[in-house]
């Protein structure tokens, strides 16, 4: 378990510590009549919904914890390359993460500051959000969800070889984690 969680926080470290020489394609936009908007770029968000000042480990309340099968209390975790704190909750399994990252927007992503190959996915309650998959890593799923001008939500979620059965897949896992965090800001 201890493995995961550090792998977990080592692939958001590796991902997170490049600023340049990414293999990530900026994205375009085009003008097309009518215009097509099927980017997470393109995706407007609903309200800005700032991080400031929110406790990584309380932005889950204990009845979506129960949910989500996390029965251990959250601890913090500093994710350096992100320049970050945010929260692990480790059980038996699986490993969950959620990081407010306050110093740049989820374009830094897409627009090849970052090492990764970030992907498009539909919104995470209404906010534009990309995953960035970590090659031979199949057992874990990064998201991230853009809530407000230089800010965005970092989530990770894995699951250990051999328990794959009790956990949903690592980019479901994810998302039901992200869900969850966005449906507590949003109050």
């Amino acid at each position: 378990m201890r493995t995961t969680l550090l792998a977990v926080a080592c692939v958001l470290l590796v991902t997170g510590a490049c600023s340049t020489g990414g293999t990530a394609t900026p994205q375009t936009t085009t003008t097309v009549s009518p215009p097509v908007t099927t980017t997470a770029a393109a995706v407007t968000r609903p309200k800005p919904v700032t991080l400031d000042d929110k406790e990584p480990c309380s932005l889950l309340t204990p009845e979506q914890l129960g949910a989500l099968k996390i029965d251990r209390v959250g601890r913090p975790l500093e994710v350096s390359a992100l320049k970050a704190t945010g929260c692990t909750w480790t059980v038996t399994g699986a490993s969950n993460i959620l990081v407010p990252v306050l110093h740049e927007g989820i374009e830094t992503w897409t627009d090849g500051k970052r090492t990764g190959q970030p992907r498009e996915v539909d919104p995470v309650a209404g906010f534009p959000a990309i995953t960035v998959p970590i090659p031979n890593s199949p057992d874990r799923c990064d998201l991230m969800i853009d809530t407000a001008d230089d800010q965005y939500l970092a989530v990770a979620f894995s699951v250990d070889l051999g328990f794959q059965d009790r956990f949903p897949e690592p980019c479901d896992g994810a998302r039901q984690l992200a869900e969850a965090a966005m449906q507590n800001l949003l109050k």
